[in-house]
């Protein structure tokens, strides 16, 4: 038995969600004739899970082995399960209830659910050896034969106010010097210093990159870069394991022996992604750091400056104020002790409602894009071949789209001086 139709349809259409908010939609069933099963069971499922393994060789001589170790760690949010079919319900929609089951007739069945997620649900996360997750799952349950299952993933983004961590909004400076050795004598030293205007980001903001190399070396520089890297770690229950992604990177040319080079305010983009920390997640852990990275010519490791940021949700009360400012608005006050208890949930909330009472550039609202860093293969363990679901989902994440406002708020300019004229 193949239904015609079965899915899970969200009123949310990107299904993304705040915790403490609630979850609706229904499930929708077509069946062409009439069939008999146990019981239509929904599922609601968080929880992180982290596992990799490693292999080590065993023994003396002859006789040595190769031993494989698995590591893992699982973190339970909610385990939420109910039936959809009840007495009540058949009646109104062609089924009935016998002593081994259920029958449904053949037509159309719709069930609509709601579920309200916890308010301590970390953001959603993908990554090589673990993941955040979150999902709900309906399965049509069949005497003596397997169950056929829908899946639909959705994602929790944790809020995470830059405002609220004084550090973000303060400058954030580094420097190092190297000494290269040639031959028999030492040449003179490498500096290298990289400097932010504010140590925390969201997703959309343009990085302003300010950073000096001065070579006083006897050696040409090669190359110079400037990467943004993601760490994740991953933790087990008696080992944990990190791996370093490159987020983004521009990159320089050569320095003469002599010579420096300054990066004078570089523009870096921040694409989609999820927050620093992953905030109530004990068994995962993300932060960011922004490298610059310089290459002399010859037998030499490369001189590495790094320095953290941290990327959140809802933005630095300064960076709102001044791109109002630079597109001709009005900037707004905000609270001296900050924001609001859940202030990104509020501007998702009332997005429409402020939008029609001011003409207000589009990024203070934020909008939800999948990030190409979360992308990984999601079928569970429990997922076989009758399980229908989105093997290509990758978690959304806000993202403030900084530079479709300058575009706006000069269409608007624009549209004003011909009413003028």
């Amino acid at each position: 038995m193949r239904p015609e139709v079965f899915d899970i349809v969200l009123t949310k259409t990107d299904a993304v969600y705040f915790p403490g908010q609630t979850i609706h939609g229904q499930v929708n069933l077509e069946l062409s004739k009439t069939v008999k099963v146990k019981g239509i069971r929904m599922t609601f499922k968080g929880k992180a899970f982290v596992h990799w393994t490693d292999q080590l060789m065993r023994g003396p001589g002859e006789t040595r082995f190769k031993q494989v170790r698995h590591h893992s760690a699982t973190e339970d949010y909610f385990d939420f399960s109910q039936s959809l079919l009840s007495k009540d319900h058949e009646c109104h929609q062609n089924g009935h209830h016998n002593g081994d089951g259920h029958s449904l007739d053949a037509g159309q069945f719709t069930f609509p659910f709601q579920f309200i997620l916890p308010k301590t649900c970390p953001s959603s996360f993908e990554g090589q050896f673990g993941y955040i997750r979150y999902w709900l799952k309906v399965s049509i349950e069949r005497h003596w034969k397997g169950d056929i299952s829908v899946k639909k993933m959705f994602t929790v983004v944790a809020p995470v106010d830059l405002n609220r961590d004084s550090s973000c909004s303060q400058p954030s400076q580094t420097h190092k010097t190297k000494v290269l050795c040639c031959v028999c004598c030492v040449s003179g030293p490498l500096n290298a210093r990289l400097r932010l205007n504010h140590k925390g980001y969201v997703s959309g903001e343009t990085m302003h990159v300010f950073a000096e190399i001065n070579n006083e070396t006897r050696r040409k520089i090669r190359t110079t870069s400037i990467e943004l890297l993601m760490t994740t770690t991953f933790k087990a229950t008696s080992k944990s394991r990190s791996i370093t992604q490159q987020v983004a990177k521009m990159c320089r040319g050569s320095i003469p022996p002599g010579q420096s080079d300054s990066w004078e305010g570089e523009h870096l983009v921040i694409p989609s992604l999820p927050p620093s920390y992953l905030i109530g997640c004990g068994i995962i852990n993300v932060h960011y750091t922004l490298e610059l990275r310089v290459f002399p010519e010859g037998p030499a490791f490369a001189l590495s400056v790094p320095l953290d940021i941290l990327i959140g949700t809802v933005p630095l009360h300064s960076t709102i104020q001044q791109h109002w400012t630079s597109n001709g608005y009005q900037p707004p006050s905000f609270a001296v002790n900050g924001a609001c208890a859940d202030p990104l949930q509020e501007q998702y909330h009332h997005h429409q409602q402020q939008q029609q009472q001011q003409r207000r550039p589009s990024y203070l609202y934020p909008i939800f894009h999948p990030s190409s860093m979360c992308q990984f293969h999601v079928r569970d363990e429990d997922d076989d071949h009758n399980t229908m679901l989105n093997k290509e989902y990758s978690p959304c994440y806000t993202y403030y789209n900084f530079r479709r406002a300058s575009n706006l708020a000069l269409q608007q300019q624009n549209e004003s001086t011909r009413l003028v004229t």
